[in-house]
């Protein structure tokens, strides 16, 4: 018998004009058995194992609740709603977590860690690929939000008592994610993210123009050079990684042009990393369209406080996240995001994919 269709723009919520899709009880149960079957099939008892077993979770993601696969199949398909969506209701029990980690270097299991990450690959598997970058992390795929102390004022995922500018993640890349998804596992101050689509922005049609044009340099974060790397998760001697880390020293001294705006100038893509990019281009009109695109994003900015088992996916060709400032304790009850990338299509970087799993790009 056919199942009736769902409508997948009826089936989500709004809050502050941020879209939401709201998991029921029933839902919310279905996704956890499914999560925990995964990893004991799989026999899976650390969560970065669960890396190396991207392909099984991709097939076991078409058993998740049909009214969720609609929802994320039009997400993925059409781009609307503009910008992501958040999906609440994951089945994540913030008592069984364990601390906030509060270092990179710090050893993260234990079960509702390894159930939470089976969750996220889930979701993640049913709009892309994740994939990850050898010039970050050693190639680790999971990567966790959470402050360090030192980097209180960084731009990094890792700061806390400054701003986390709002951005395109790895803007400067030219194999970034189509997606990036945050998970939220602990979130007890209501930090918010900062999230705003490129759909609808008050540009003047001059500047509209000029962003359209291979006139503006991003350069990359330094979450990808060596010497950061260096100082938090070390550095492997395998070649490869030194690879990836030329690649990045490379586009510093080897500055490309590009535009900010591409495709379809009604519901443009979008790439832009204020903190990150050249102001002085000896570009007069390129230099105030920036500035007038950074107004426009700073004007539809909204913030989104992930609490447990809140997911914001986010359209990283369509939108911008940043992050509010907060003081942190580290004292193991700090907000906690695990993160991942999602690509379109993984065969875009083929012969540069490495690492354990396979798909960490160089």
């Amino acid at each position: 018998m056919a199942h009736p269709a769902v409508d997948s723009a009826a089936e989500l919520s709004w809050q502050d004009d941020v879209p939401y899709l709201r998991l029921t009880d029933r839902e919310r149960v279905e996704v956890r058995a499914l999560a925990e079957k995964l990893v004991a099939e799989l026999g899976v008892t650390d969560p970065a194992e669960l890396e190396n077993r991207l392909n099984d979770i991709a097939v076991y993601a078409h058993r998740m609740p049909e009214r969720v696969r609609a929802v994320l199949t039009e997400f993925r398909l059409t781009g609307r709603p503009h910008g992501g969506l958040v999906v609440s209701g994951l089945p994540v029990e913030e008592d069984s977590l364990g601390e906030t980690p509060t270092s990179y270097t710090a050893a993260i299991g234990g079960a509702e860690v390894v159930v939470a990450t089976a969750v996220l690959l889930l979701v993640g598997s049913l709009v892309g690929d994740p994939f990850s970058y050898l010039s970050q992390q050693h190639g680790r795929l999971v990567l966790d939000v959470f402050p360090v102390a030192g980097h209180e004022h960084e731009q990094l995922g890792s700061s806390s008592s400054t701003l986390l500018e709002w951005h395109n993640e790895d803007a400067f890349h030219p194999d970034r994610a189509d997606w990036i998804m945050l998970l939220g596992l602990r979130n007890h101050d209501s930090v918010p993210t900062m999230f705003a689509p490129a759909q609808d922005l008050d540009l003047s049609e001059d500047a509209r123009k000029v962003l359209f044009e291979e006139r503006f340099v991003i350069l990359p974060d330094e979450s990808h050079t060596a010497s950061f790397n260096s100082a938090t998760t070390g550095v492997d001697d395998d070649g490869k990684q030194a690879q990836a880390f030329a690649r990045i020293s490379g586009m510093y001294t080897e500055q490309q042009r590009t535009a900010i705006f591409s495709g379809d100038p009604d519901t443009p893509y979008v790439r832009i990393d204020p903190a990150f990019m050249r102001r002085d281009l000896d570009d007069d009109t390129a230099e105030q369209a920036l500035g007038e695109v950074i107004d426009a994003f700073e004007a539809k900015m909204q913030d989104v406080a992930l609490g447990t088992g809140e997911l914001l996916i986010i359209d990283n060709k369509r939108a911008v996240h940043g992050r509010r400032p907060f003081t942190a304790r580290y004292d193991g009850t700090d907000r906690w995001l695990r993160r991942i990338n999602i690509t379109a299509d993984l065969r875009r970087s083929a012969g540069r994919q490495f690492g354990a799993h396979g798909r960490a790009v160089v």
